[in-house]
């Protein structure tokens, strides 16, 4: 765990035992009965990520015994007849036009909260999930991002390098500056409030995954191979880019981020029919190990350790 995601751990620790506990005793059994109670009130994978972020912050402090009475809570909500109805997923905005981005853009601008204008930046210029952000790093002009998306235990998404223009890496490194050390979630919130105040009619405003769908649809109507998009959006499987749109929500003219040369492709899972977008040839990356530097599922090249 690198020390953003720690600091934001602590972070997301440090409000919920504001906001949940304020004024009691932080005992094992006080925490466990605030997650619970609170569950209903979360999706379910943010119920996940805040009991991490406790489990970790009391491993911190040196309650190992409340660390791991913690991390064995499970979520009432999605326990098998619990009658309890989990949150609905937000409903979300997939396409970003781009007078709302720099409408946007140009409030943050004003209000001088320029974490909330580089968290959009790097998304725009990436496609990387919110909390990816945290870890990712720029080197050479590659972007280096570490998966994201945990589910049931294992890992679904991609380690992955991603190839941008000199002017685009060097705006996305200079973002990542101002996004160091902060709650990731806290900026998440922010973002949507300043579409709520900007566009108070509409029911559902821009997040930061919009820019992430928005990129999904600017890739798919760009002619690249499906198990390219999947790569771009670390994805395992070409199955998943169908979750995002197609060329009439795709912006025209966009550079778009590339996969580099020596990226395996082949270990995305190709699991459509091969037409125009047939698979890209695999590239044998001799020696591109040691130039990535990446742990975890992959090394960045799609290449188990």
């Amino acid at each position: 765990m690198n020390e953003a995601t720690k600091a934001s751990y602590k972070n997301l620790a440090e409000h919920f035992y504001s906001r949940r506990l304020a004024g009691q005793r932080l005992t094992p059994k006080a925490i466990t009965d605030a997650l619970i109670a609170a569950a209903p009130e979360y999706r379910p994978a943010y119920w996940r990520r805040l009991r991490n972020a406790i489990e970790f912050d009391q491993l911190d402090k040196g309650y190992s015994d409340a660390a791991e009475r913690i991390a064995k809570v499970r979520n009432p909500v999605t326990k098998e007849d619990s009658g309890l109805k989990p949150k609905a997923k937000q409903v979300r905005v997939r396409a970003v036009k781009e007078e709302d981005e720099l409408r946007l853009l140009d409030y943050f601008a004003k209000v001088g909260d320029y974490q909330c204008m580089s968290a959009v930046v790097v998304t725009k210029y990436t496609g990387a999930r919110p909390v990816e952000l945290e870890a990712m790093r720029v080197e050479d002009g590659k972007v280096f991002i570490k998966s994201g998306k945990k589910s049931h235990g294992g890992w679904r998404g991609l380690d992955r390098v991603l190839v941008l223009t000199e002017e685009d890496a060097k705006l996305v490194a200079e973002s990542l500056k101002t996004l160091q050390y902060v709650n990731i979630g806290a900026i998440q919130d922010r973002v949507s409030a300043a579409g709520r105040r900007l566009w108070p009619q509409r029911r559902a405003v821009p997040s930061l995954y919009s820019w992430r769908h928005q990129l999904g649809s600017d890739l798919k109507a760009s002619g690249l191979c499906r198990q390219e998009v999947a790569w771009i959006m670390g994805h395992q499987s070409t199955e998943s880019i169908e979750q995002y749109g197609n060329r009439k929500t795709a912006r025209s003219g966009a550079v778009l981020p590339r996969a580099p040369e020596g990226a395996d492709l082949s270990l995305v899972r190709e699991r459509h029919s091969v037409g125009p977008l047939a698979s890209r040839a695999a590239h044998d990356s001799l020696g591109v190990n040691e130039e990535l530097g990446m742990g975890g599922q992959y090394d960045g090249l799609g290449h188990r350790p």
